[in-house]
Parts: C-alpha cells; sequence; structure tokens
C-alpha cells in the first residue's frame, strides 16, 4: 500500500467515473466542492477497506508483524475483492481483459502511493557536521575552555590568543575529519544503491473491455495489478501466484535465509496457514529461479513483507562503546580539573598573586588536566582503520563502529551468503568403484565429456544435460540452482566449449523436474546408434527404474544386476552425504534401439514411463551443498583465538546448519550432541517474550525466559529455522544475559551480527555491530548496518576486530602519555604554599601542551600492533574501560610520580643557589635569575620526561628492544618537541614569552637521565609482566600490566 497507506482520507483530490457519477444533481458551486469533497473520500474508504480484506480477520494494518490473508482466498474471490479480473482464459490471464481497469488507476495511485519502501530519514550534512563539532561532553568541555581564555584576553587578564586559535583548529579539523568520512561512506552507499535498479514488470490492464498489455515501472505497481513473471525475474511486490509452470522455485534466501529455493504451487492455502510458509505466495524482493508464472499484487512498497521489515529498523541505534567510554573518561577529567583548578585557585590566592595572575593560574591548571588532543586521535586513528579496512573492500559507515567491533565478544552470523558462497555447487560423486564398496571423488578435473568408461565422467556428463544454460561465460548461469551446480562443475572441468559441446547435444524427448516426479528424463541420439537415456533426481525416485549397476568402470560388461546388498550400500551412502548436509541426487543410463524413425514427439508421460525408464543402469550419487567460502574456517579459528565467539543464525535446516558449522570450526566434533548447542525454531516457539524484548518484571515468563536464555547464550553454536524477529531476540538475549565474568557478574556480550537478507536487518539494527554484505545484501540490510563487506567476504571481520582494538589500544596509549605530566604541570602551584618559587609557569605548561603533547598525542593513531593485539580476550567497555584505575595509577601514580621526581631534582640541584631561594618572599636580580634558570631546568626535564613516557607506552609488555620505533611519525614529534623546547629556551623572542633562559650544555645534557631511568624502569615492568601472562593475555593492557608488576 506504499508510503501512503493509512492516509487514503486525508487530501484526496482525484476523481474516478464512480464519484464523478454520485455527485449529479448538486445545486450550487459550493455546494458542488461539498459533494466532490465527500465523493472523494467515499472513493478512497473504497479503497482502503478493499485493502484491509487483504489482512488477517481482526488485524491492524498498521501492527509491525506481518499479516495477509491472500493466501486463503480463491482468485475468482480475491481480484474481484480488488476491482481486478481475470482473462477469458482463467487463471493464466493469457488473453481477454484482465486485471485493473485503466479508469480507476489515478485514485488508486493517489491512495496506494508508490510501490517503495519508505527510506529511512537522513540527517541534514550541515547539522550532522555542527554535532560532530560542538556536540558531545568532550567538545563542550573544550569549548568551554576557549571561551573562558577568550574572556581573560577581552578583559585584559591575558595576552595569550594562541591557545583558544590551535585549541579551536584542533577542535573543528577532528569534526570535519569525522564529517567528510562518514559523508564519503554515505556517497558511496547511494552508488551501491544506483547500481541496483529493477526491469519494467509486464502487466495486463483492461480499458473499457479491452486489454492492455503494457510494461510498468515497478514503483508504478498498485494492489490488484496482474503480473507476469519468468525464471530471473525479481519478485516487484508482494504477490499472490494465480498459475505457474510446473516445478517453479522461488529463492526466498534474503527474506528467510533457505539456501534452497523454495517450490511454488497456485493452490489456495488452508484459513490460518501462516502467511510466510504459503507456496502460493511469493514476496517482494526474492527472485523466479525457474519456471513462469502469472500472480496479482496484494501488498506494495512499505505493506509488503520487506516493507514491514524495513520499517521496524528505523528507530535511532543507541549509543557505541566509544561514545560511552569517552563520556566516562570526560566525566572523570572533569572532576579531576575542577578540583585542580580550584586548588590551584586557593594556592594562588594565598600566596600573594595578583587577580590577573591569579585566574589566568587557576585556569591553565584546570586546562592543562584536559588531553586537548583526544578527540583528533580518536578520529584519525578511526580513519585510519577505516582506510586500512577499505583497502580490504570494507565501507565503514559510522567510524565509532571500528572500536565498537574491538570489543566484539560474539559475532553472530547468517548462514547463506555470509559464512557460504550462496550458491549450490558440486561436492562428491560416489559410486562403485569396486564390488561391495561405494567410493567418493572429489576431483572432478580428471573427468572427460567423451570418456565412455570412467564413472565419474559418465556421472558428470549426464549430470550436465540438464535445463542450466550458461550465459555471457562460466560465471553467469541460468536455471535451477541444482542444476547449475552440475553445470558449473562440468564447466570447471571441461571449460566452457567442452560444456556446450555436451549441452549441444541433440535431445529426442525430455521429462522436466518438477515437484511431483522429483526427477529429469533426457533421451539422445549415441554416437554409435541408437540412443542414451538418462535419469537424475532424488535417489529413491530414480532407484525405482534401476535393475542394473555399473560396477568399477562405466563399460558395458561392468554391469552387474542390482542386489539388496547394493541398495543397502547405495542407501547407506545417500545418508552418509545427507549428515553432512549435502542433498543428494542419483544418477543413472542405459542404451536403447529405437528405430531412427521413431517419432518421439508424440511419446507421452505414460507411454515414456512404461517404455524408455524401466530397466536402467544405477551409476552413483552426487552430494551437492551450499560450500564454505575458502577462508571462512581460518577466520572462524583467528575469531576463537582472539576470545570470541562465532554463532551462525540461519533460517536453514538444523542439519544443514550443524554440517557446515562443523565444517567451519563454530562447532567442535562431538560437540552437537551437547545440551542447548543446537537451538531450533520448535525450541524457540514458546521462548519468545510477550512484549518487543525481554523485561525483569519477576513474573513467571520473565524467569522462565531467563532460566532458558541464560543456558542459551553460553553454549548455543547454531540456531536454526529462525525468523527474522528471532535473529533479533537473539541478539538481545547476548545482550543481556551473555558476557559473564569469572566473578559470576553478567554484563552482557558486545555483539556483532553479520548477514545480507532482509529477515537479518532487524538483528543488524539491534546488534552493537551490524555488518552487512555488499554484493549480494539487500538495500534493507545495508540501511541497517554499520559496517558494509563490499566482497562478502567474511574474513574481513577479523581484520576489523584487529582494527578495532588496535584503535582503542592506541587511545588508551595516546590518554596515558598526555596524562603523564599532569601530576608534575599542577604540583608547582601548590609547592608555592612552603616558599618554593614557581617551577612551571602557565606559559610553559600551555607550551608543553599545545607546543609538543597534542601532537604526539595525535601521532599514537599510527602507532603499529603489539604482537599479542590478538592473542587477549576482548576488553568489555563496562568492566575494562578505556581509562580505569589502570590507566590513572600509571600515569598519575607512576609515570607522573617519576617524572616529578627528576623535575624537582633538577629544579634544586642543577641550578645554583636554587635552595638558599626557597622560602623568600622577594628576590634579588640574581636571584630571580636562578629562580628562571631553575623553571627552565624544571620545563626542560618534563619535555624529557614526556620523550621517554612517549617511547614507553608504545608498548604494553612488549620490549622496545624488539618493537623499535615503527611509527615514524611518532618519531618526528618527538624530534619536534626537542626542537620547539630548545627555541623555548634560546631563542629571545621565545624566552620573554615563556619566561626561560639558556642552559649550559651540562644542564642540557642532565635531563636526558630522566629518559634512561624511565625507560629502564618501564623494561623491567614489562619484562616482570611478560613472566606472569597467561597465554591468552588479560583485556587491558595497561591495567593489567601495571598491576601484575
Amino acid at each position: 500500500m506504499g508510503g501512503a497507506s493509512g492516509e487514503y482520507h486525508k487530501g484526496m483530490s482525484v476523481r474516478n467515473s464512480r464519484a464523478l457519477s454520485t455527485g449529479r444533481g448538486a445545486k450550487s458551486k459550493s455546494g458542488t466542492r461539498a459533494t466532490r469533497s465527500s465523493m472523494i473520500i467515499t472513493t478512497a474508504e473504497e479503497i482502503r477497506q478493499r485493502q484491509i480484506y487483504l489482512y488477517e480477520a481482526g488485524k491492524d494494518p498498521e501492527e509491525r508483524d506481518y499479516h495477509t490473508s491472500a493466501h486463503t482466498k480463491d482468485p475468482s474471490v480475491l481480484l474481484p475483492s480488488q476491482n481486478s479480473m481475470l482473462g477469458s482464459d482463467g487463471l493464466a490471464c493469457k488473453s481477454g481483459p484482465a486485471g485493473l481497469e485503466m479508469a480507476e488507476i489515478p485514485t488508486l495511485q493517489q491512495v496506494s502511493g508508490k510501490n517503495k519502501i519508505t527510506p529511512p530519514e537522513k540527517e541534514s550534512i550541515w547539522i550532522r557536521l555542527f554535532r560532530q563539532i560542538f556536540a558531545g561532553i568532550f567538545n563542550v568541555l573544550l569549548w568551554c575552555t576557549i571561551v573562558v581564555e577568550i574572556g581573560l584576553i577581552y578583559t585584559g587578564l591575558s595576552d595569550d590568543a594562541i591557545t583558544p586559535i590551535i585549541l579551536a583548529a584542533v577542535v573543528i579539523s577532528a569534526g570535519l575529519l569525522q564529517w567528510w568520512t562518514e559523508l564519503k561512506a554515505e556517497s558511496m552507499m547511494d552508488a551501491l544503491s544506483g547500481m541496483q535498479a529493477t526491469a519494467p514488470v509486464p502487466v495486463v490492464r483492461r480499458s473499457k473491455g479491452k486489454r492492455m498489455e503494457l510494461m510498468i515501472e515497478c514503483d508504478d505497481l498498485l494492489p490488484g495489478d496482474v503480473v507476469f513473471l519468468k525464471s530471473g525475474d525479481r519478485i516487484p511486490a508482494d504477490v499472490r501466484i494465480l498459475w505457474c509452470t510446473d516445478g517453479m522455485e522461488v529463492d526466498n534466501a534474503a527474506l528467510t535465509g533457505e539456501s534452497i529455493p523454495e517450490p511454488r504451487d497456485p493452490s489456495t492455502a488452508e484459513e490460518g496457514s501462516p502467511p510466510s510458509h504459503a507456496r502460493n505466495l511469493a514476496f517482494y524482493g526474492t527472485t523466479v529461479v525457474k519456471g513462469n508464472a502469472t500472480a496479482v499484487v496484494f501488498f506494495i512498497g512499505d505493506s509488503t513483507f520487506l516493507g514491514k521489515i524495513a520499517s521496524s529498523i528505523q528507530s535511532a541505534r543507541s549509543k557505541s562503546t566509544l561514545e560511552i567510554q569517552i563520556e566516562h573518561f570526560v566525566h572523570l577529567i572533569a572532576v579531576v580539573a575542577i578540583i585542580v583548578g580550584v586548588a590551584s585557585l586557593i594556592a594562588t590566592s594565598v600566596s600573594g598573586h595578583d587577580l590577573g595572575e591569579i585566574i589566568s593560574t587557576s585556569v591553565g591548571a584546570l586546562f592543562a588536566q584536559v588531553p586537548e588532543g583526544l578527540i583528533p586521535t580518536v578520529t584519525i586513528s578511526l580513519m585510519i582503520a577505516s582506510q586500512k579496512m577499505s583497502d580490504r573492500n570494507v565501507l565503514v559507515r559510522k567510524l565509532d563502529a571500528v572500536e565498537t567491533l574491538g570489543c566484539v565478544s560474539v559475532v553472530c552470523s547468517d548462514k547463506t551468503g555470509t559464512l557460504t558462497k550462496g550458491d549450490m555447487t558440486l561436492r562428491e560423486m560416489v559410486y562403485f568403484a569396486k564390488p561391495g564398496s561405494m567410493s567418493t571423488d572429489t576431483d572432478f578435473a580428471k573427468t572427460n565429456p567423451k570418456d565412455d568408461v570412467g564413472l565419474g565422467s559418465k556421472m558428470l556428463r549426464a549430470a550436465v544435460r540438464n535445463n542450466a544454460t550458461v550465459v555471457q561465460g562460466p560465471g553467469n548461469y541460468t536455471g535451477s540452482p541444482t542444476e547449475v551446480a552440475l553445470m558449473k562443475a562440468g564447466v570447471e572441468a571441461w571449460g566452457e566449449a567442452g560444456a556446450k559441446e555436451v549441452m549441444g547435444t541433440d535431445t529426442l524427448y525430455e521429462i522436466p523436474f518438477d515437484s511431483a516426479n522429483k526427477y529429469m528424463f533426457v533421451a539422445e541420439p549415441a554416437p554409435d546408434g541408437g540412443q542414451i537415456f538418462s535419469l537424475k533426481g532424488a535417489p529413491e525416485r530414480v532407484l525405482k527404474f534401476c535393475k542394473y549397476v555399473y560396477v568399477g568402470t562405466g563399460a558395458k560388461a561392468s554391469v552387474q544386476p542390482m542386489t539388496p546388498e547394493m541398495l543397502d550400500a547405495i542407501s547407506a551412502g545417500a545418508k552418509g552425504l545427507m549428515k553432512t548436509a549435502r542433498r543428494v541426487l542419483g544418477i543413472a543410463e542405459k542404451r536403447a534401439n529405437f528405430p531412427a524413425d521413431y517419432d518421439w514427439d508424440k511419446a507421452t508421460g505414460d507411454h515414456a514411463k512404461a517404455n524408455f525408464l524401466p530397466d536402467m543402469v544405477f551409476i552413483g550419487l552426487f552430494g551437492i551443498q551450499d560450500p564454505p567460502k575458502a577462508g571462512v574456517k581460518e577466520a572462524v579459528e583467528d575469531c576463537h583465538d582472539a576470545g570470541v565467539n562465532v554463532i551462525m543464525i540461519t533460517g536453514d535446516h538444523p542439519d544443514t546448519g550443524t554440517a557446515i558449522a562443523k565444517e567451519i570450526s563454530i562447532i567442535a566434533e562431538g560437540d552437537d550432541k551437547l545440551p542447548f548447542t543446537i537451538i531450533t525454531d520448535k525450541e524457540l516457539a514458546d521462548k519468545v517474550p510477550s512484549g518487543d524484548t525481554f523485561v525483569d518484571d519477576g513474573s513467571e515468563e520473565a524467569l522462565r525466559l531467563e532460566a532458558f536464555w541464560t543456558q542459551v547464550v553460553v553454549h548455543a553454536r547454531v540456531f536454526a529455522r529462525v525468523t527474522p524477529i528471532h535473529k533479533q531476540l537473539i541478539v538481545q538475549a547476548l545482550q543481556k544475559w551473555g558476557g559473564k565474568r569469572p566473578d559470576g557478574k553478567v554484563y552482557g556480550d558486545i555483539v556483532a551480527m553479520t548477514g545480507d537478507g532482509v529477515n537479518d536487518a532487524p538483528a543488524l539494527k539491534q546488534a552493537n555491530v551490524g555488518v552487512a554484505m555488499g554484493i549480494r545484501g539487500t538495500e534493507v540490510a545495508k540501511d541497517a548496518a554499520d559496517i558494509i563487506l563490499l566482497d562478502d567476504e567474511f574474513s574481513s571481520i577479523v581484520l576489523g576486530i584487529e582494527q578495532g582494538r588496535l584503535s582503542s589500544e592506541n587511545l588508551q596509549k595516546s590518554i596515558a602519555y598526555t596524562l603523564c605530566s599532569k601530576v608534575p604541570q599542577c604540583i608547582p602551584n601548590f609547592m608555592e604554599l612552603v616558599g618554593v618559587p614557581l617551577a612551571l609557569n602557565i606559559t610553559q605548561v600551555l607550551a608543553i601542551d599545545i607546543g609538543t603533547d597534542i601532537w604526539t598525542a595525535i601521532a599514537y593513531a599510527w602507532q603499529p600492533k603489539e604482537s599479542a593485539l590478538m592473542a587477549r580476550l576482548p576488553r568489555h567497555p563496562l568492566v575494562e574501560k578505556i581509562v580505569n584505575s589502570g590507566v590513572l595509577i600509571y600515569a598519575y601514580g607512576y609515570m607522573g610520580m617519576m617524572q616529578m621526581a627528576c623535575c624537582w631534582l633538577a629544579f634544586f640541584f642543577l641550578a645554583p643557589g636554587m635552595i638558599a631561594n626557597v622560602g623568600k618572599g622577594s628576590y634579588t636580580p640574581e636571584e630571580a635569575l636562578i629562580n628562571t634558570t631553575a623553571s627552565t631546568l624544571y620545563y626542560y626535564t618534563l619535555v624529557v620526561g614526556q620523550i621517554a613516557a612517549a617511547m614507553a607506552t608504545t608498548t604494553n609488555a612488549e620490549s622496545l628492544l624488539k618493537y623499535m620505533a615503527p611509527n615514524m611519525k611518532l618519531n618526528i614529534c618527538i624530534v619536534f618537541e626537542i626542537a620547539f623546547a630548545a627555541a623555548v629556551i634560546y631563542v629571545p623572542s621565545f624566552q620573554g614569552v615563556f619566561k626561560t633562559t639558556g642552559l649550559t650544555t651540562t644542564q642540557m645534557l642532565a635531563p636526558w637521565g630522566t629518559f634512561i631511568i624511565i625507560l629502564i624502569c618501564e623494561e623491567v615492568r614489562k619484562s616482570a609482566v611478560r613472566s606472569k601472562q597467561a597465554p591468552v593475555a588479560a583485556p587491558d593492557g595497561l591495567k593489567a600490566g601495571l598491576l601484575a608488576s
């Protein structure tokens, strides 16, 4: 019913012939207008009532869940209810007037709207830019600092205009970078959408009793339109099948997750049967893979099955883990900064400074506690990770999703098209290589289409004789997936030319595959005269016609009578293939010698069964499967090594899902027998909450659900036959009851959901990180996702996890580095209370924070990983925060204390006479010079200490002797720090601003002892950490590293 559903009574302005006729006899102009208005409303309401008729009795069309009764209504009732009609030939509608009346189309269009799913509302790019620059508590804190600095300049209490300018530039630049990156990702999404245009649809309508055959754009289809579908077509709306060829199949993988196409049948379904299981319905966005059909449209746009799912994911996503982490850090730093600022205000007031100096120093002390490089470091770090992922065909739509991916503890993945190729593939051929036992052959390349003796060659040649057609090269096929799988095997073994040669052989007679017979029969001329009959299909159907069997070779002399022992061996072989989730086909052949002038066209199906099919010679079995993608098994094992569980969530059969899960290491051998490992829709039937999500209200339902799901989230590895709502609830359950820690506390798992279908979209939206496939993925899935895998490779997720962990680790290192200097920066203010001259003035603090530290902190974004990065358990943001007690102890209580001790040593002992100046209220010029020299030494020693901190914090546990200094940008920043410090000390104009003086050679070299002391202490600490590390390291490097030592 499109975007206008539920709005039929509003703003209608189009009249049809019925409305006009109703308006006769109007007496006045105003009366005519009123009458026409009421006529329009009546017409719109009539159409609305037609649509309501298509819903289940008592169901509200505006409900989120999908309901319809179209599949339970006979076409002779259904079409007239929509003012549509069947053709003169009945259900096929191939002749005579049929479909909707053209005169009613304008009104229908006004009422029903376009056959489009309403896209998610997009935020204005300018509002988004404003939000990136000014919104967020950290940005607010920085802008407040900038405003205070400007206020001090305006009131004449400060002349430092550089600090607010630089700080504002940093904040604006970071916002612009993130804004531009997300806009680029959005433009790529728009480009992907534009590549998926829909072809016009053949439709029949009627006009004044005449038949009109039209090609209608998909967007212009209306409820009641009669459409014609053929193999390869995308279903343009939700349709009720009126007529179809025998054996018609539809690929519902995008909606249901079923990897095997489902047959369609126009028969009316029983009252009360669910529409998702109805074989006479086909849904918007799915594909016809075999056969032709005539169908009537009953739902369009937002009212379709796809549209209902799309509308359920329109809600805003919750805050990312990075946003939560930064808010926590900002609150922490804000408290520290305010305490330090107030304490500095008191200290400077007691020390007798003038008002301007008191305010400037206090604001500077507060400002010194704020890590100004945080926002650009976060942005650049995530941009680098995003670019690295882009190089691997991974599109990051939301930058902070990268960091969240690094915290992921569970990856929930759809099977079809994500873990598997999404295409049926021939995996095995099984035949009697010797008497008494069947052998499995997987090397199809050794077969030859002209080889009449090899059983493998004979099997594959007969298999290629099917209805699949090679189109535009060996990579593009049409036909049913099973037939295409056999054709692909032939093309890959013999090349396209070889396969075409087999397909080019004349067909004398054919019985196509259909759901009733479950086999396909082909008769073709034999090269040496006579005919070759081949039969393939369900093993039990093929074996009914088999009297003999090939053993050893395909030569005539190798034909043996079929014995009960052979039947048992064939049955065991078929069961063995089925246990590994193979779709099993049997194949047989025989030689015939019908006359050359035999009239094959007159042979009926019954005649063929009686004369062609009996006494066939059984050749073997085919095992066909949608196989795992290359590299998926290794990617799953890499996830396990990184402490990340992988769970398969599929709409497919449990046996199919379990077999694939075993093959790609999701389930260890034997674990499928354990309780709760494999969960099916039957087990979930009564385990779904009555509301939209789980609640903790102590009710019987809540306790029952908790008892079930607390077991499931720990043990489940495969969920099979699940619906889209099930998928969403599984993610919710993991987020609620997963993530149990060793101390018994439950924090919830951080969940990544991968998928490509519409059925995955609600779960993609619910997950902490939604990952959609770019090639097979539907637009609904992509809109719901944060990350798009442009090449559909599941293995790219491991790269994403690694990049996410690296981003958060580098951010943590950057913050730790920045915080190291805060203690030695603020303590000099308080030392004035005991008579110590001010060791570090506000301009020197700003020289460290703005002149050097901010750029070095940003350089951490390019820091390469440590070797143990993916050997750690994932970091849970509620347990191991980026800025936690370990980071604060490291920065304030460990590194900061070492720096401060070295700074005071330099202050008192490298400036001769400094100790004598302690306690004096006034100073001679000579004593003032000593104070300036000591202050310069304190500043310079702190710079050297920060250089040591920059080197030390590049690794958590790995020795610098092994790690070295691979980050060239950080190395450049360190060189810049040294050069800038030298300029502050020796350039006369800088000396006046920063209140410094030139130092002697000894005074310049001695502080480097700080560098050596810190690095030696760090190497000892890291060595102790490495000796205590378990095989899987603790998740938080700095915290665990410090506390372990």
